[in-house]
């Protein structure tokens, strides 16, 4: 049984200030220094340890490889007793799990197309290091302060081996991601239950475009790298915005 950190606890010379969640691997912490610095403390969960120690410090090892302002840094390890982790940056703002479920927050096509091209720039070095993230969904995405998208929980990261380890793994992940988005203007009136291309509003290429991300495709059409999928989403963004620039016409 994993013994949960307190309040104004010290860890390493961190006080805790509170929980932020938890997950398979670990539970997270806000916590800060003297200095006010704030970082998260991920506490790994003993029958974690026992059983897949190797697993869990893919995590160390990945975020100490990378160097982008969208993921968090590695700052450190700790150890309390039986009890240990690691000491990460924190990263301010929102995730979409708290802007959609909590605030119910709409997103309109040009703000999905844009939360794409980010998600897109944020994949691409990982990618580049034949690092696979498969983990994107609404809580471990961050919208700072300033607009721009953060990246975290990196427990389940790992690297490509053409096997398990996939970047197809990412490219699904990335559309189950954008179809939440998708159904925030989703009334769901209807007491038919269809499938999301029939439920949703999606232009022929935005359908062929998720389709081919979750690898759904009736031709069975996959991408192979980040640059293919930001060549069709490009080619949507082209299409709404004639549609738009029609409708302006009519009116």
């Amino acid at each position: 049984m994993d013994k949960h950190f307190k309040k104004n606890q010290s860890i390493n010379g961190y006080k805790v200030t509170k929980r932020l969640g938890e997950g398979r691997y670990g539970i997270a912490y806000l916590a800060t220094n003297e200095q006010s610095q704030k970082v998260v403390i991920k506490q790994l969960k003993k029958d974690m340890l026992k059983e897949t120690r190797k697993k869990l410090f893919y995590e160390e090892k990945i975020l100490k490889s990378l160097d982008h302002p969208a993921i968090p840094k590695f700052i450190g390890k700790f150890k309390e007793g039986s009890t240990e982790g690691y000491i990460l940056e924190y990263i301010e703002g929102k995730t979409f799990d708290q802007l959609i479920r909590r605030n119910e927050e709409v997103f309109t096509k040009d703000e999905i197309y844009h939360i794409a091209d980010q998600l897109l720039d944020i994949l691409q070095p990982l990618h580049e290091q034949n690092i696979v993230h498969r983990d994107i969904r609404l809580p471990n995405v961050i919208v700072k302060d300033n607009k721009e998208l953060a990246l975290i929980d990196f427990g389940l990261a790992r690297y490509v081996d053409d096997q398990r380890y996939v970047k197809a793994v990412d490219y699904w992940y990335l559309a189950d991601f954008l179809l939440h988005l998708y159904y925030t203007t989703y009334n769901g009136l209807e007491t038919l239950e269809r499938p999301w291309y029939d439920e949703l509003d999606l232009y022929d290429e935005e359908e062929k475009f998720l389709k081919k991300l979750l690898g759904i495709s009736k031709d069975k059409a996959k991408y192979h790298s980040i640059d293919e999928i930001r060549q069709d989403l490009n080619k949507v963004k082209q299409i709404h915005q004639r549609k738009k620039r029609k409708r302006r016409g009519l009116m």
